[in-house]
């Protein structure tokens, strides 16, 4: 664990070593006129190259060898663009080569028109579907049954109280 000085020493270092990548600008980000079309092809794009690790909502999720894809929910647009530019962590690179600026636009506004969609009835538990949702209510039934039963059994007439 590093004290404040040798933080602040690391990280001149660091900074010596270049200026880094570019904060990208709002032709990423700005989704104020993108279409119903452009939405669409934004959710294609998501749900192609982002669902594996960040779930079809954005919720995040967890990956192999302990290592996690953090939800999306509120993460503001020049963040977003720049861990597409950057690939932090384990996420990979997706340059303007890969994914255009304007498709990165376009993932971004279908993202934020996901988030603001409401759940309707019940937990949304991440978005996860209605597989796991159904699995939820079914183990808490059960549960529930079960710890019934055991209660009428203990406290029946034939029970030997002694």
């Amino acid at each position: 664990i590093y004290d404040e000085a040798e933080i602040e020493a690391l990280s001149a270092f660091v900074a010596s070593l270049g200026p880094g990548p570019a904060i990208p600008g709002p032709e990423y980000y700005d989704v104020s006129e993108v279409s119903e079309e452009d939405l669409a092809r934004g959710g294609e794009f998501f749900r192609t190259n982002c669902t594996a690790c960040h779930n079809s909502v954005g919720a995040g999720g967890a990956l192999s060898g302990g290592r996690y894809a953090p939800s999306l929910e509120g993460v503001e647009g020049s963040i977003f663009a720049a861990a597409l530019l950057t690939g932090p962590q384990q996420m990979p690179v997706f340059s303007d080569e890969v994914i255009s600026p304007e498709d990165k636009r376009n993932i971004y506004a279908y993202l934020r028109t996901v988030q603001d969609q409401p759940d309707y009835g019940g937990f949304g538990l991440g978005g996860i579907g209605p597989v796991s949702e159904g699995l939820v209510a079914w183990v808490l039934g059960i549960g529930v049954l079960v710890g019934a039963a055991a209660w009428i059994g203990k406290h029946t007439v034939r029970t030997d109280k002694t």
